[in-house]
């Protein structure tokens, strides 16, 4: 991955604004992987994806996370403080990209979830659309005869235990936090979503970073492109000096 160019981050972050998450994020990752496309983005399992995004998230802003949860018990807020390396896969779990196993006595063969099978959810789905659509763009099962059969068409029974290999094929997809709540002691599974995370974090980034550009042309008529090519430890010093 090249070293983020902070301009190329404010221009794919302004381009994103209005946009669906999952449209932001292949944006973000193509822009600092020079050669690939976002198509190409698009098509890696979630997984793979956000392990680049976490990558990514340490080169901008460093190892150290605090995220927010709420307590589904007392509705107490909390904030949960980790390190990158407490959410990422071991690279040898990598996501199965094309898995064949047997579920009640017949032949399944399973990807896990990408970007692309998430843009095709239509706004506004709720949670059984949304299984729906992903098993039937991820899932094919084969009859006693060998023949395909469309996921809709597999036993009820055989749902289950697909979305539960479908789990166990991309373990970087889904992050779960162990938390307990201080207030009244509930113990609770949050979900981690870095993509999610790091887009609020570049969203707040770039609000600031336009402030300090609009502080520094007034005070020095510089031009934007010269204070983005500032280090922020220098364009912070800067910043302070033009507001003292």
């Amino acid at each position: 991955m090249a070293a983020p160019d902070p301009s190329a981050i404010l221009d794919v972050w302004e381009r994103g604004l209005g946009q669906p998450l999952q449209r932001q994020v292949v944006a973000l990752l193509a822009a600092v992987r020079p050669g690939t496309s976002q198509s190409d983005i698009a098509a890696l399992p979630l997984g793979a994806r956000d392990a680049m995004l976490l990558d990514l998230r340490e080169e901008l802003f460093g190892p150290a996370l605090a995220t927010i949860a709420t307590c589904p018990q007392c509705s107490e807020q909390l904030e949960a403080n980790f390190a990158l390396e407490d959410v990422r896969v071991s690279p040898t779990a990598a996501a199965e990209v094309d898995l064949v196993t047997v579920i009640a006595g017949r032949e399944i063969r399973l990807r896990p979830p990408a970007t692309a099978d998430l843009l095709a959810i239509p706004s506004g789905a709720d949670a059984e659309a949304v299984r729906t659509i992903l098993l039937e763009r991820c899932v094919t099962g084969r009859d006693v005869e060998g023949k395909p059969v469309a996921a809709a068409a597999l036993p009820a029974a055989a749902i289950t235990p697909i979305i539960q290999s479908m789990a166990r094929a991309d373990p970087q997809a889904v992050v779960e936090l162990n938390l307990a709540c201080a207030a009244c002691g509930h113990h609770f599974v949050a979900i981690f979503d870095i993509a999610a995370f790091l887009m609020r974090e570049i969203h707040g980034w770039a609000r600031q970073i336009l402030r300090d550009i609009d502080s520094l042309a007034r005070a020095y008529g510089w031009r934007e492109a010269d204070i983005l090519a500032l280090s922020p430890a220098r364009r912070q010093i800067y910043v302070e000096m033009a507001a003292s």
